[in-house]
């Protein structure tokens, strides 16, 4: 190798040095590039056993078109409230179920209906419910009295009234056990 050939060898490898030595300055400008974020985990908070639930029928029940397994409809008539938040709102629906309907009968014999509490919808989340409601229709002894005085035996054929859970009739449900609910994300 001669002189001029190491000459332009060094040169080479001196520009090559500056060039890396101007863009280091650059390097350390790089912004880093906002990391599209995940949304955020969805809250969770747990409603205790026993909490209070207020409720109101919306359709009525009766002994005379409903039957043991029948399922009705409730919505919660006043906001569920935690540490200040509403966590289940009123207007929010909930189930109850007939447990037992037994038709009012002759010789005055009135109507009996039990049903349970069963669930609030919430957000796709069934938070279970305990409690019971019951009715019991009106006697109709006193027109029994009275057919039997007037018609003899056919009086004896007089109905009792059925029972019924009125719609808007208002009751009241506790949380069935510790319940951690999903809130939705903000």
């Amino acid at each position: 190798m001669n002189f001029a050939a190491i000459l332009l060898l060094v040169v080479a490898q001196a520009q090559a040095v500056s060039s890396s030595e101007a863009l280091a300055p650059l390097a350390t400008d790089v912004v880093a590039a906002p990391v599209a974020s995940s949304p955020a985990p969805a809250e969770t908070i747990v409603i205790p056993k026993d909490t209070p639930v207020h409720l109101m029928t919306l359709t009525e029940v009766t002994t005379k078109t409903d039957t043991a397994g029948t399922r009705f409809k409730l919505r919660v008539n006043e906001d569920v409230v935690i540490d200040g938040s509403a966590v289940i709102p009123k207007g929010t629906l909930a189930w109850g179920e007939v447990t037992s309907a037994e038709s009012s009968g002759n010789l005055g014999k009135s109507g009996r209906l039990t049903a349970r509490l069963l669930f609030i919808e919430l957000n796709g989340q069934r938070i279970p419910i305990e409690g019971d409601t019951s009715a019991k229709g009106k006697s109709g002894t006193a027109e029994t009295v009275v057919g039997v005085l007037g018609l003899g035996l056919l009086g004896l054929f007089a109905k009792g009234n059925n029972a019924k859970i009125k719609a808007g009739e208002k009751s009241t449900a506790f949380v069935a056990n510790d319940f951690s609910l999903k809130l939705a994300a903000k």
